[in-house]
């Protein structure tokens, strides 16, 4: 045990300590924060001299749009509705005319046959395949308000004629969660992003570790002193907390940021959220971060050089990946065949049980049988890759593949 602190000290202090290390921990907040000093000390004048520079002159989105009508259907284009970007004309070559002098976007010209056609003509200077239909949401909207008789409550139901009131009919989920709280259903997203921000730095930084001290045989009189399995847990927990620390710092600074500048970041203050949520949150989450970061230290013992273990980290992430293109589906069917397969599986059940426990309703011997297959997992890679520490692939450049890999620590 005391060999393990050893290391666990040695990894956390020296990784720290790193030049590397101090200088991403002090640039990613640091960038962001000068961009938003700078553009905060701008003047007015000098955002508009700025904008310029880029646009050529006068900000094209600043201008507005006309409107011809040769049906006699536009009467009125309320600012309401349309924001001040169009304008009717009376005439086509008015409108033309105000184009040619820069005073227009565009114009849109309405037949006398529209009613029959539904056709509207768009005239620009320049036409933009990507950006040319940037406004004609807005042109929509008005001759839809048009036909409806200019009728403004008549528009507004039209545009938005049901408002769903979700009501929850299965009582084991109701009971664990507000159905009306949004950001219940927003919380799954969030331990996404954080479980795969904390585990790809730390274990970005435990395969740099483990090729390094590899390449430059410090694992050698390291393994000579240590047993294998402690050395791995001590940089298993100390490179952990490092790269906790340095997302803690991010979020500080993120906050002092925010606050400084005037703006703001609030949560609802009534989160109904069952306090053992949290708890299956961070039990879930150590087991997930052990899974993945013993892979990704497994792989540094075993790859020859840093670029080749690099390149196969993209078969531990790809089921982080497959989790993430489908936490949507998760979300919206969380009792499903998928969301359950998912859910047990140790790769993705850190992720897709969070998800389904933030929405409440999971069997408990579901849970239990998640979290147990992951731990035993965990137990096997963590015996699995110790091994492997001391195996002769730590010492040899032999060819190295995600396959062999794997098949090496079946083996151990």
């Amino acid at each position: 045990m005391n060999k393990t602190w050893s290391v666990f000290k040695h990894e956390f202090l020296t990784t720290i300590s790193r030049r590397s290390f101090i200088l991403t921990l002090i640039l990613v907040p640091l960038i962001p924060a000068l961009v938003l000093w700078i553009l905060g000390n701008l003047s007015e004048s000098q955002s508009q001299s700025l904008t310029q520079v880029f646009t050529g002159g006068q900000t094209a989105s600043a201008l507005p749009y006309g409107a011809v009508d040769h049906s006699g259907l536009l009467t009125e284009a309320p600012d309401w509705l349309t924001g001040g970007t169009i304008v009717l004309l009376p005439s086509a070559e008015e409108a033309h005319q105000l184009l040619q002098e820069g005073k227009l976007q565009g114009y849109y010209e309405i037949p006398q046959d529209y009613l029959q056609s539904g056709k509207v003509s768009l005239f620009r200077e320049d036409i933009n395949p990507v950006t040319g239909f940037e406004q004609t949401s807005a042109m929509e909207n008005l001759i839809a308000y048009n036909l409806l008789g200019r009728d403004q409550d008549l528009y507004l139901k039209y545009t938005n004629p049901v408002s769903f009131v979700l009501e929850e009919v299965n009582p084991a989920i109701a009971e664990t969660r507000d159905t009306e709280d949004p950001l219940a259903f927003f919380v799954p997203y969030g331990v996404t992003l954080f479980f795969y921000m904390i585990v790809f730095i730390t274990s970005s930084m435990l395969l740099n570790t483990v090729g390094k001290d590899k390449d430059n045989r410090v694992m050698e009189v390291l393994l000579s002193s240590v047993k294998s399995t402690n050395l791995f847990i001590g940089k298993l927990t100390g490179l952990g907390l490092a790269g906790l620390l340095q997302l803690v710092v991010w979020f500080g600074a993120a906050l002092v940021l925010l606050r400084v500048t005037g703006q703001t970041f609030s949560l609802p203050i009534a989160i109904n959220l069952p306090a053992a949520l949290y708890v299956y949150g961070i039990l879930f989450f150590i087991v997930g971060f052990i899974f993945y970061a013993s892979l990704m230290a497994g792989i540094g013992a075993m790859a020859p050089n840093l670029r080749e273990g690099s390149q196969s980290t993209f078969f531990v992430a790809l089921p982080l990946i497959l989790t993430l293109v489908a936490v949507n589906s998760l979300i919206q069917m969380p009792h499903g065949g998928l969301a359950t397969v998912l859910s047990l599986l140790p790769p993705t059940a850190p992720v897709a049980m969070m998800t389904r426990l933030t929405i409440g309703g999971v069997p408990g011997w579901q849970i239990a049988l998640a979290f147990g297959l992951l731990a035993l997992t965990d137990v096997f890679l963590i015996k699995g890759v110790s091994n492997l520490f001391r195996s002769q692939n730590l010492l040899t450049g032999s060819k190295f593949s995600f396959k062999l890999f794997l098949r090496e620590l079946v083996r151990r």
